[in-house]
């Protein structure tokens, strides 16, 4: 009996600090969430991914309400577009004046100044959108065509870079602990631009071979991985004291 009730006590004991780990663990992730919804990136890339998915479950489901999520989704990133070649502009001048090694600074700059041009492009097509910029059916498809080629001079150099950096672990001396992060980011950085690349080919192409159903669910998979990838390297890391 006094075997029987010892484990009885243990079993609460086990499972009130269960409960409680759970409870801490789930609210610094609210906590987290809250610190990452409160910046452009972490907005962004969090309505990227349900764009992908929605694209995804069109490819699936081929319901209209999946095409329309999409069609809103896209819609509301090209708002979170306007201003963002300040931030770029910024960034290309710092790796110009300060980054070292040349293959980093040339790939750097081909992919911020690519970004650049995309924005520019995006405003010109939000204004289709809008109805301001008044287009056929045909040239507004051939405007967003154009646009993403872009996506593919961003993509590209950055691939490279983080192909190079993964071989090289950034030039960190091998196996010290500066060498494994920089290949740790740079394995995420490759599969996340490997991705966009696959997603930025597929947004080339005509409508009438983005529309077929398989192309949308690989593109939708791909798409919806990239977001994840991206939300991982974003979320906030700093400890997140919990009462």
């Amino acid at each position: 009996m006094v075997l029987t009730s010892d484990l009885k006590a243990l079993q609460r004991l086990w499972f009130q600090a269960l409960t409680s780990v759970d409870a801490k663990t789930l609210q610094r992730l609210w906590f987290q969430a809250v610190v990452f919804q409160d910046t452009l990136v972490g907005r962004d890339k969090s309505i990227r991914f349900f764009q992908y998915v929605a694209r995804l479950l069109s490819g699936i489901t081929n319901m209209q309400v999946f095409a329309n999520l999409l069609s809103a989704l896209a819609l509301s990133r090209k708002t979170l577009r306007f201003g963002r070649q300040l931030k770029l502009a910024k960034n290309i001048r710092e790796c110009y004046l300060g980054e070292q090694d040349s293959m980093n600074r040339i790939t750097t700059i081909l992919e911020d100044g690519s970004f650049i041009i995309y924005c520019f492009m995006d405003h010109v097509c939000f204004t289709e959108r809008i109805k301001l910029l008044k287009l056929s059916p045909r040239r507004s498809e051939m405007l967003d065509r154009f646009t993403e080629v872009f996506w593919i001079t961003e993509a590209a150099p950055a691939l490279l870079r983080e192909i190079r950096a993964y071989v090289s672990g950034g030039g960190a001396d091998v196996g010290s602990a500066q060498w494994q992060e920089r290949r740790d980011r740079a394995k995420l950085l490759i599969l996340k631009l490997s991705c966009d690349l696959a997603c930025a080919f597929y947004c080339v192409q005509r409508s009438s071979w983005r529309n077929r159903r398989q192309h949308k669910v690989w593109c939708g998979v791909l798409g919806a991985i990239a977001s994840a990838v991206s939300i991982k390297m974003n979320w906030p890391r700093e400890c997140i004291e919990v009462a």
